[in-house]
């Protein structure tokens, strides 16, 4: 995660940030779906997106910032996007999510959804890896899924980040 360029786009996400890296079981309506569950960075779930989906995430969850993948970046983030998933340039405003951004994969897609004190044992171990600030917590491919164990596996994800992130709070202020 590069703090610098999120800032200079104007998008505020916390220490660890979640987000599915990966698509997901379609049609999903999964832009309201990812925000309940609790993901910092909202996505349609579609394996490429397209300026409609967008659109339709970015009105469903406004308070979000939407990470979309696709070939026409200047549409996508026309239509709201606000990081796209690129090798490339992104426009200004935008942040491209590249290939070699430090990320923790704390699900997987070939098991039961996890228990969230699981998720938070890999988080932090990354956490402490590294500097907390730069990883983002993601989840894969979980296209083959089924939607069920795919909502699980979310909230396992998001509840496991937070008590990380909790973890780390608790550590900086009282290192005792």
């Amino acid at each position: 995660m590069r703090r610098d360029e999120l800032e200079m786009a104007g998008i505020n996400v916390p220490v660890l940030a979640t987000v599915c890296a990966g698509p997901l079981p379609q049609p999903g309506e999964w832009a309201a779906r990812l925000e309940r569950a609790g993901l910092d960075v909202i996505t349609t779930g579609a394996e490429v997106d397209h300026p409609e989906i967008v659109q339709e995430a970015v009105a469903a969850v406004p308070f979000r910032p939407v990470l979309a993948r696709g070939a026409d970046v200047d549409a996508l983030v026309a239509a709201g996007a606000r990081m796209v998933a690129t090798d490339g340039p992104v426009p200004l405003g935008a942040y491209a999510f590249r290939p070699d951004e430090q990320v923790v994969v704390a699900v997987s897609a070939d098991r039961p959804a996890e228990n969230a004190n699981d998720v938070a044992r890999v988080v932090l171990e990354a956490a402490r890896g590294g500097r907390a600030s730069a990883i983002w917590v993601a989840a894969p491919d979980l296209s083959p899924v089924p939607e069920d164990v795919v909502q699980a596996k979310l909230e396992a994800m998001c509840e496991g980040t937070r008590m990380a992130r909790l973890w780390l709070s608790k550590q900086q202020s009282d290192p005792d």
